[in-house]
């Protein structure tokens, strides 16, 4: 087993941001892997003789360092890797005596430490390093290294905008550029002078020079704070107030790389450097000082230092720990309190003279009460100071001749304890830093539960919808080149890895095709037999099934106070809803962008619910960002059967609802498209009038119909992709007509079989117009169109049936008249 060795490590720590939600979903197995670390450190304490558990102890710590790399806790790494270390020197005897002693029980502080730490990087969101310098540093002296700095482990607060000049921007490239190829030579010679002990003041003094050049070209970005600070650490190194180390000597480097980098690319900032984590570093050594000359008093003004900022800093980690303590406390208190109410009878309390003996319950409150002030959690302390007294005037007899009061008390007095004791139990679980109380979180984590579900069923149809049409697409034709043998298998890919049982030949089949070694008619014919046995749901009750589900899910979200989640499930409610009409539900760019906004919202929620603090802001702003583009889509999809329900009603042409709901219109065919497309054009409809004939011989929802759909489908897709919209969208209409048959949802009657013939008999002419410069009949073509949506939308069913007779209408019509003047009457 080989363990790198960390003799060495270049240190460069971000008090980052770390993400909670994935911290939270591993915290628990850091945990055990530390409880394991400890179990096997005491076995090997017990034995040095036997490095075995030694080994086992290295390996846990190592995927705990692995696993906070993989998070970006760059600080609790360095304590792993230190702990590596000394256990690296333990395995290979270079600590004896007194000092393995003291590596062994620095280990085992350490490993304490880990939990906490994580616990408290989850309260404070931050990775901060407070409370880690003691168990470093230990382990670190204990192998014979020098301490790290303690600017490592400093931290505090600092707003986005402090030391940022308001509304100024750095000067232009140019001179940024010209003046730093200056700068960068003087920088380095006189900053390694400062590192060396050599004449320190002078050369301070040019480097607090240069700095104050690099902060004004770089006004009004995060250089500009960076530099400030440098000229308050220039001054305190130059007075001897502060004595240069390793993390100044990073400092200095990391002045190097900007002035570098400004020299080749002016005013842009180097995203590498963290330019916040050498900040703090700075601000701990102005913190530091004991006297205030100019420059440090200006740095600690502008950020707010004050003389106990370095101490507070320190003690970060046990204040944290300390306040949990104290809410804990104040929850375990008010459990008391919960089973006090639910073993007494408050209204006979409440209906005695004497006052109740019994103060258990009072003084629960008021140790709950004191604990919450510690803990800083005053509204709930002030809460429970009036169910105190709500329940102290209850004991005494406040009560006992004013029921309706009592009663009233009584139920304010639970209340306000379950009230409290749930936030508290929601801070606990979540930070107390929580911005949700108990009950709007508990409501939006069961609408987003449910949410979930019904996403789920979205994505289950639409990739059922997909996966079919994508099998579909892949037979059309018998596959006899590599390219379309692969697009079959990987369509049948999709269905097979659903499940790893069943289909055993087709299996095979495929796997022998992927190995180069295809049968293709043997493939064919399985897959084929295979599409034909598919019990999925039909498309057109899929997408019906998922509308309804976007309609449910954004009226939770919006019930839910989720209102910008709300819309953006709209939003692809709308997209899914044209599409579905002009029968464009397929894997482009368009069911690419809803599917984007539909993820991002999903993983929004999902964060949300497992972490209420986490910032999803980006990701909420992305899922509106694909929402919107979804528009573009809209517009370009046709109206399908919008345009007969509008032609049916007989508005004017000019009128907008005809306008929104417009007629397709043919683009121009691309010339290396035209001959192509009208020679397989061609084909189809050869294919189609002999399966037309055949089918009308026997009418039913057979394989003829099915193939004379699949060809009105390929019509669809060939006629929209070359321009032909107006060929395309009557394949559309038959399409979606025949669909309806072969769903059972449409008898196949004389009226479908009439119209089939009627759009058989057109396409001759309609495919040859594309030949012609006069081209196609335009109001013939739209005249089927509109018969097939029709035929389609109808169900077969004649709509003139659902119209009253003639003499009905006649033989009412005084009573008519006389309704239509009431209701006049009663319109006015």
């Amino acid at each position: 087993m080989v363990y790198v060795s960390t003799t060495k490590l270049e240190v460069e720590l971000v008090a980052s941001k770390p993400d909670v939600v994935s911290l939270r979903w591993v915290s628990g197995l850091m945990n055990k892997q530390a409880e394991n670390a400890e179990a096997a450190l005491l076995e090997y304490g017990n034995d040095p003789a036997q490095k075995q558990p030694l080994l086992q102890c290295m390996w846990a710590v190592h995927q705990i360092t692995s696993t906070l790399r993989a998070l970006g806790i760059k600080k609790l790494e360095m304590l792993t890797l230190e702990m590596e270390r000394s256990l690296n020197f333990l395995y290979k005897d270079k600590v004896v005596g007194e000092r393995r002693k003291l590596t062994m029980g620095g280990l085992m502080q350490a490993l304490k430490v880990v939990p906490a730490y994580l616990t408290h990087t989850q309260n404070v969101r931050m990775d901060t390093g407070r409370g880690l310098e003691q168990y470093v540093n230990d382990l670190r002296r204990w192998v014979g290294e020098r301490p790290r700095p303690q600017a490592f482990f400093f931290y505090m607060d600092i707003d986005a905008g402090v030391g940022i000049t308001p509304g100024a921007s750095p000067a232009s490239d140019e001179e940024i550029k010209s003046r730093t190829n200056v700068m960068l030579a003087l920088y380095l010679e006189m900053a390694k002078q400062a590192l060396r002990r050599r004449n320190v003041n002078e050369s301070m003094k040019t480097v607090a020079r240069i700095s104050k050049k690099m902060q004004v070209l770089f006004a009004g970005s995060k250089p500009e704070r960076f530099w400030f600070a440098m000229i308050g650490l220039c001054e305190g190194i130059a007075g001897g107030l502060i004595v240069p180390d390793e993390c100044i000597a990073q400092i200095f480097k990391a002045g190097a790389f900007t002035i570098k980098y400004a020299r080749e690319n002016g005013a842009r900032v180097d995203e590498s450097i963290d330019y916040d984590s050498y900040l703090l570093q700075m601000l701990y050594y102005v913190a530091s000082c004991k006297s205030k000359p100019v420059h440090i008093s200006g740095v600690r003004d502008v950020f707010g230092i004050d003389n106990d900022t370095v101490d507070v800093a320190g003690r970060g980690l046990i204040h944290i720990d300390a306040l949990v303590t104290a809410v804990s406390g104040a929850l375990e208190q008010l459990n008391s309190v919960v089973d006090y109410l639910n073993t007494n009878d408050l209204a006979a309390i409440a209906a005695t003279d004497s006052p109740n003996e019994d103060s258990s319950a009072l003084d629960a409150i008021e140790g709950a009460q004191c604990r919450l002030a510690a803990a800083g959690q005053f509204t709930h302390a002030d809460s429970l100071n009036d169910v105190q007294s709500l329940l102290n005037q209850l004991c005494n007899g406040g009560y006992n001749d004013q029921p309706q009061k009592a009663e009233k008390a009584i139920s304010e007095i639970i209340r306000g304890v379950v009230e409290v004791k749930l936030d508290l139990e929601h801070k606990l679980e979540h930070g107390l830093c929580s911005s949700f109380s108990s009950g709007e979180f508990e409501l939006r984590k069961s609408v987003a539960t449910a949410t979930f579900t019904q996403m789920s069923l979205v994505e289950n149809y639409l990739h059922q919808i997909l996966r079919r049409k994508a099998l579909k697409s892949a037979l059309d034709k018998k596959p006899l080149d590599p390219e379309s043998i692969m697009r079959l298998t990987l369509a049948l890919q999709r269905h097979l890895n659903k499940s790893d049982k069943g289909h055993e030949e087709l299996r095979q089949a495929v796997r022998d095709a992927d190995n180069g070694d295809p049968d293709i008619d043997l493939l064919y014919r399985l897959a084929s037999d295979y599409l034909d046995q598919l019990k999925d749901t039909p498309d057109r009750k899929a997408i019906s099934l998922s509308l309804q589900l976007l309609t449910e899910i954004a009226g939770a979200l919006s019930f839910a106070g989720m209102a910008r989640e709300g819309l953006v499930i709209e939003q692809c409610h709308k997209w899914l809803t044209a599409a579905s009409k002009a029968g464009s539900v397929h894997e482009d760019d368009a069911f690419r962008c809803f599917a984007d906004a539909f993820a991002q919202i999903e993983m929004h929620l999902q964060r949300s619910v497992i972490d209420p603090l986490d910032d999803t802001s980006h990701v909420i702003n992305l899922a509106e960002q694909r929402a919107s583009e979804l528009d573009k889509w809209i517009i370009e999809l046709s109206s399908g059967a919008d345009v007969a329900v509008v032609a049916d009603a007989k508005i004017p042409a000019d009128t907008p609802a005809l306008q929104e709901k417009a007629y397709v219109k043919d683009s121009d065919i691309p010339a290396e498209f035209r001959e192509v497309f009208i020679e397989e054009s061609e084909e189809l409809v050869a294919e189609l009038t002999r399966l037309s004939a055949k089918w009308a011989q026997n009418t039913g929802a057979n394989d003829v119909l099915r193939d004379i759909r699949r060809h009105f489908h390929t019509f669809k897709g060939n006629g929209r992709a070359v321009g032909a919209n107006i060929l395309g969208e009557l394949g559309w209409a038959a399409q979606d007509m025949l669909d309806r048959v072969l769903d059972g949802d449409q008898p196949p009657n004389d009226k479908v079989g009439r119209l089939v013939n009627e759009v058989v008999s057109a396409l001759p002419a309609l495919v040859l117009s594309y030949r012609n410069a006069e081209g196609p009949d335009v109001e013939y073509i739209r005249k089927l169109t509109n018969d097939c949506f029709r035929m389609a939308r109808s169900g077969g069913k004649d709509l003139s049936d659902d119209l009253p007779l003639v003499k009905e209408v006649i033989s009412s019509s005084v009573d008519m008249a006389d309704r239509t003047v009431v209701s006049e009457t009663l319109a006015h």
